[in-house]
């Protein structure tokens, strides 16, 4: 079934706050998306980061239409907003890898998990895995945007930081100047429960049906396997999850439908 469009001249989609690598497979899941249900309106690709969470939490009032997110941020809680339901990210994003100093290889390796809980875990301001990390007995530093938590690890004041196992290599290869010393640690992936998902202005009502139809469309044809694939075949094989010793972590920010 296509449903009728949206009533504006442009679809404003807020893309900030994430790696350059999530930007662009988000970018290209919502085009396909909105391509399968016979939506054809331009796409403003909105990347503005925000360094404040409140300032963050208020982008769909201020006017976009929609989002990816978290399911269960808490930047937006008590705001009006349509969530889609349908994971984005296959789990992906859940799965964590460390990233090091390079000359501390051999001791993460080593680590238990109530040791690597002792060690400084770097979040960077506005990330929502900085309460999912102390909700679980991690010592957080949560502060600064990435690249200034990059530069912190380097110098040895952080420990570690997770990045999502599908943005790892591409987040060092573009903070390539703060990351000369930083490495993607080999044996360890954390692991929670963190599915993506659209939220949708509270006024488009029609187009949270919308996305929720495409995106079924896309499940059964294959197309959203193929995208995904495009994407995350070759850093998966590379950071070969299955060889890691996986540390599972609760989330308490997942809503009751994602359980």
């Amino acid at each position: 079934m296509i449903l009728a469009i949206k009533e504006s001249s442009m679809i404003h989609f807020w893309n900030g706050n994430k790696s350059a690598a999530r930007q662009a497979y988000e970018h290209q899941l919502l085009e396909l998306v909105l391509h399968h249900i016979g939506i054809d309106e331009q796409v403003h690709n909105d990347m503005t980061d925000y360094p404040n969470a409140d300032d963050e939490g208020a982008v769909l009032d201020n006017g976009a239409d929609l989002l990816v997110t978290v399911a269960g941020n808490r930047k937006f809680m008590g705001r009006d907003f349509i969530e889609v339901p349908t994971p984005l990210c296959k789990g992906l994003l859940g799965w964590r890898v460390p990233i090091i100093h390079h000359s501390r290889q051999g001791e993460f390796a080593h680590m238990s998990e109530d040791e690597l809980k002792q060690q400084c875990v770097g979040v960077p301001n506005t990330w929502v895995d900085a309460e999912l990390f102390r909700h679980n007995g991690y010592n957080v530093k949560e502060k600064g945007s990435l690249a200034e938590m990059l530069t912190w690890l380097a110098q040895g004041k952080v420990d570690f930081l997770t990045l999502g196992a599908n943005e790892a290599d591409e987040v060092l290869q573009q903070y390539d100047t703060h990351t000369a010393s930083l490495m993607i640690e080999p044996t360890k992936a954390l692991r929670y429960s963190f599915p993506v998902v659209f939220y949708v202005n509270s006024s488009q009502p029609q187009l949270a049906m919308q996305l929720e139809q495409g995106l079924k469309i896309i499940i059964n044809n294959g197309c959203f396997d193929q995208l995904f694939i495009q994407h995350f075949a070759k850093v998966l094989k590379a950071v070969d999850l299955e060889s890691r010793d996986s540390i599972a972590l609760e989330n308490p920010l997942l809503p009751m439908i994602y359980r």
